[in-house]
């Protein structure tokens, strides 16, 4: 795959066409050239010396920069890599504030977490108190409900006894009703 990159590359070098014109132009507005010079070609034979040292050294750093060319899109991804890596540096300052930011929100946070873990302890503390306090009420109800049995059996047998002196007492009375009309008969007689 390479190779065909590789091949489409000189066959446009070779055609008089740049196979990177956004890169050619990017390097065109960065010269020290004016437009009109970048338009036209320089004349070779009528220069001064003065020109050619200068003509020279751009073109000495047009050929420094022509092969770097290759290597432009591989530049253009390193610079946000460089970005993440250079960038806390430059940001130091940034990052000390959001450090100092980081450690008061830290700060806040293990606050409000002793204020709920203290909160926690001491409803934790009411719900033991509130068992506490329901066992004895339930031993209370308990004891309650036992003496009210043994009060309902107490009184069934007062009234079983009461039911047994009536009876009893009705007993004896139609007794003594009985003799004292068989004295009275026997009396009178």
């Amino acid at each position: 795959m390479s190779d065909e990159k590789l091949v489409k590359t000189k066959a446009i070098e070779e055609e008089g066409r740049s196979p990177h014109p956004n890169v050619d132009r990017l390097i065109e507005m960065a010269s020290d050239k004016k437009p009109e010079e970048l338009a036209l070609p320089q004349p070779v034979g009528g220069a001064s010396a003065g020109s050619s040292a200068k003509r020279g050294q751009d073109s000495s750093m047009w050929k420094i920069l022509l092969q770097l060319r290759p290597f432009l899109p591989y530049l253009a991804r390193l610079v946000p890599i460089l970005d993440v890596a250079v960038g806390p540096l430059q940001h130091a300052e940034l990052s000390s504030e959001v450090r100092q930011a980081a450690a008061q929100s830290a700060a806040k946070i293990q606050g409000v977490q002793r204020e709920v873990s203290a909160a926690i302890q001491e409803q934790t503390l009411q719900l033991k108190r509130f068992e506490d306090e329901l066992g004895r009420l339930q031993d209370a109800a308990e004891a309650q409900a036992r003496a009210q049995a043994a009060l309902k059996q107490e009184l069934k047998s007062v009234t079983r006894l009461l039911w047994i002196s009536a009876i009893g007492g009705a007993v004896l009375i139609a007794a003594l009703i009985v003799m004292t009309a068989i004295r009275l008969a026997h009396h009178a007689l």
